[in-house]
């Protein structure tokens, strides 16, 4: 009786641990949440000084200190920032918008320039996106009218660039090409 016992048991002990072990062996874990993300809005506002005017989200915020102007989107925690200033020497300026671009470059920022050209509102520049993983800066872009100002800027976030904000990424890439399709001089 004893060793019937002892058997069971054992035989108990063995059944249990094959179940658990197939139990667990063929578990599936469950997919991660995805992240609501809210589209900037789509309806615009002008923004218009004695130099430039252009479209902004009503999602965004401006701002504007001496030459430096600022487009804040806090729901993604970036922004479009741009400096005007007078056209005194184009090579310098280019010089200093390819360096720009060059240490970003050096990061291991891959970089796919776009010609900015309306002959018909005297716009002309380069739109720089820039893709690579650990950088802050999205887009880089210089504007000019070839006479008298010359604007620079980019698209910055808060954060490094990762595969988690890939989405705001997007986003703001096209906000940042549907605010230089917007920008035009003021006479």
């Amino acid at each position: 009786m004893k060793k019937l016992i002892v058997v069971l048991f054992i035989l108990i002990l063995v059944l249990s641990l094959f179940f658990y072990k197939k139990k667990y062996e063929y578990y599936i874990p469950k997919p991660e949440a995805l992240v609501k993300i809210e589209l900037p809005d789509s309806r615009i506002s002008l923004f218009k000084d004695e130099k430039i005017s252009f479209n902004y989200s009503n999602s965004s915020v401006v701002s504007v200190k001496d030459n430096f102007y600022s487009i804040e989107y806090p729901d993604y925690s970036s922004s479009i920032s741009f400096r005007i200033s007078p056209l005194l020497d184009f090579d310098l300026e280019l010089y200093n918008f390819e360096n720009s671009i060059s240490i970003h470059e050096k990061q291991g920022a891959n970089i796919n320039a776009n010609i900015i050209q309306d002959t018909s509102e005297n716009i002309y520049g380069v739109l720089c996106y820039l893709v690579g993983n650990n950088i802050a800066t999205s887009s880089q872009f210089f504007v000019t009218d070839s006479a008298d100002f010359f604007v620079r800027g980019g698209l910055d976030f808060e954060c490094a660039i990762s595969s988690e904000i890939e989405v705001q990424n997007i986003i703001m890439k096209q906000e940042i090409l549907k605010f230089i399709q917007s920008l035009r001089w003021v006479d």
